[in-house]
């Protein structure tokens, strides 16, 4: 799976990707630190991350402009690919003309980072919210497969205390490992149940942690009209097997997700090795979020 990072945010969170074998990392921002030189053939080499130095420009319309051709760059990318961006930076601006050069080739989401709002300038807020709305139509439009929303406000909540130092740090770790292991189950197999598509109208969402033991849920993003959801239960071996009333207590959690304004719902319950249960919820809807 191909992992791109847009910008300081995006890059960020990609960077986090790396430690995870599974994923193909590519980084752009301003001045990126890039481990190659991008003039002439690397399509062959067995490469994991690969960065692009951007030159900085005056604002987002200089940068929308002036979007490289990153053709060697991707080399022969391909398949199922996560495009990362924080709205609020002006280098955003690009990510329609570089997954434009990509999506005949590619599968790709967008994971969006919405800032703390009510930390940006008013020429930021204005920026961040063209980029919001403009990402979130691509994907309801179906020119890319969907849009996860993700607020760094919503996550600080859910980690409780975050220091200064290594504030963002903090947040990334959590926002990617969520995702890898959201990616890691839907390709897996489940002892019981199965994971739904959403419907085709279904590409606004995010994900989330539940709490099967309070069943309690907390989304990334509080998003409005969530049509869709579904349960990942990550459940160790040992209880899977010697529980007795686990079938009963997920069966009838599931049972009371269901309601008129979310009607389908789906789960699955996956084996794993850890020794604490994880579950994580996504959530879906054919709505633009305000």
């Amino acid at each position: 799976m191909n992992i791109i990072g847009l910008g300081k945010a995006g890059c960020a969170i990609a960077e986090k990707f790396s430690q995870y074998p599974q994923y193909k990392i590519f980084q752009i921002d301003v001045d990126a630190e890039s481990d190659f030189d991008f003039i002439g053939q690397y399509e062959d080499a067995e490469v994991k991350k690969k960065a692009y130095s951007i030159k900085k420009q005056k604002g987002p319309e200089e940068y929308e402009a002036k979007t490289p051709s990153l053709k060697a760059f991707f080399g022969n990318i391909e398949g199922d690919t996560s495009f990362i961006v924080g709205g609020s930076g002006d280098i955003s601006a690009m990510s329609l003309r570089i997954m434009e050069q990509i999506k005949d080739k590619c599968d790709i989401d967008v994971l969006y980072i919405a800032p703390d709002r009510t930390l940006l300038s008013e020429k930021r807020k204005m920026h961040e919210k063209v980029t919001y709305n403009v990402l979130q139509n691509y994907a309801r439009s179906g020119a890319i497969e969907r849009i996860y929303l993700v607020s760094n406000p919503q996550v600080e909540s859910i980690l409780g205390e975050v220091p200064i130092v290594g504030y963002f740090d903090r947040l990334n770790d959590l926002i990617s490992s969520t995702f890898h292991m959201v990616n890691v189950f839907k390709n897996s197999n489940p002892v019981m149940g199965g994971l739904a598509k959403p419907g085709d109208s279904r590409r606004i969402s995010t994900v989330g942690i539940y709490d099967m033991e309070k069943d309690e849920e907390k989304l990334f993003f509080p998003l409005d009209t969530a049509r869709e959801t579904c349960y990942i239960y990550s459940v160790g071996e040992r209880r899977l097997r010697e529980d007795g009333g686990l079938h009963k207590k997920i069966v009838t959690q599931m049972k009371g997700k269901a309601n008129d304004e979310t009607p389908n719902v789906s789960f699955g319950v996956f084996p794993t090795n850890y020794e604490n249960d994880y579950c994580y919820v996504l959530a879906y809807s054919p709505n633009i979020q305000s």
